[in-house]
């Protein structure tokens, strides 16, 4: 981030304690490098502080909420108290996966034989743009390496999704394929329907989609928290789906996409 960056109000940052009076307590922005924070003793805990320290201290990394920016100021008021266990997880985690991204970034640039600096001068903001981070974008390439690929061009993006793959596991990936599919009888259209509707996701957790292409093509794709799972769920699908319509008079073959 540049010195003129600032959080926003309500934004939730973490900071480091580096002071801690009677009144409240200074942080140092992690993720603001050239900003501080105010916590007024006030906004550290639930109920009444008798003795601060009680309940933070020097040195001690702490999530906040930021109540009030002055622009003329590099020191923002900001709350303890208002930040929800969940939320303070959710936080420290994100933060913690930023930091990770950026010991990738320099993988991939060491990989790609290209300045760090220039790398991340081409494609860091329009990432962040996009994916809404660093770490988010190399959990995209996972997911769906080929979407990333048409999005973006370099040498270094094949390093990109290789780095990913052997370093990030994403919340969810997605695999999927066409069928082509026939059949030649009246009602035939009828009976690839049914073939068709047949397929239903076997885990709570995982997503099934059938969509036509224009027939005879039709797309199929699975969400899934993981590969092994993904791919159980298509090959049943797709064997239920050639199977049924093989024994409704009809044809069709898969590809995978």
């Amino acid at each position: 981030m540049s010195s003129d960056e600032v959080p926003e109000e309500g934004e939730y940052v973490i900071g480091r304690v580096v002071e801690v009076k009677d009144f409240g307590a200074t942080l140092n922005l992690l993720e603001f490098p050239e900003r501080q924070a105010f916590v007024h003793i006030s906004e550290v805990a639930s109920g009444w502080v008798k003795y601060i320290r009680d309940f933070i201290r020097e040195g001690q990394m702490v999530v906040a909420k930021v109540t009030k920016v002055k622009k003329t100021s590099k020191i923002v008021d900001a709350s303890v108290r208002q930040v929800s266990g969940h939320r303070k997880k959710e936080k420290i985690r994100d933060w913690k996966n930023e930091q990770r991204a950026s010991k990738l970034f320099e993988l991939v640039a060491m990989k790609s034989k290209i300045n760090l600096e220039k790398l991340s001068n081409e494609v860091k903001d329009s990432m962040i743009k996009t994916y809404g981070s660093i770490y988010s974008a190399f959990e995209s390439s996972v997911m769906d390496s080929s979407s990333f690929k048409g999005e973006w061009n370099g040498k270094w993006v094949d390093n990109f999704i290789e780095v990913a793959i052997a370093n990030v596991t994403p919340p969810f990936v997605s695999i999927g394929g066409k069928f082509e599919l026939y059949s030649h009888e009246s009602d035939g259209v009828e009976r690839i329907k049914k073939a068709l509707t047949l397929p239903s996701a076997i885990n709570e957790d995982t997503t099934l989609k059938i969509a036509s292409n224009g027939s005879p093509s039709y797309r199929i794709s699975i969400k899934a928290p993981n590969y092994k799972q993904a791919e159980e769920e298509l090959k049943v699908a797709v064997d239920k789906v050639l199977k049924t319509l093989k024994n409704e008079g009809g044809n069709g073959s898969f590809e995978r996409s």
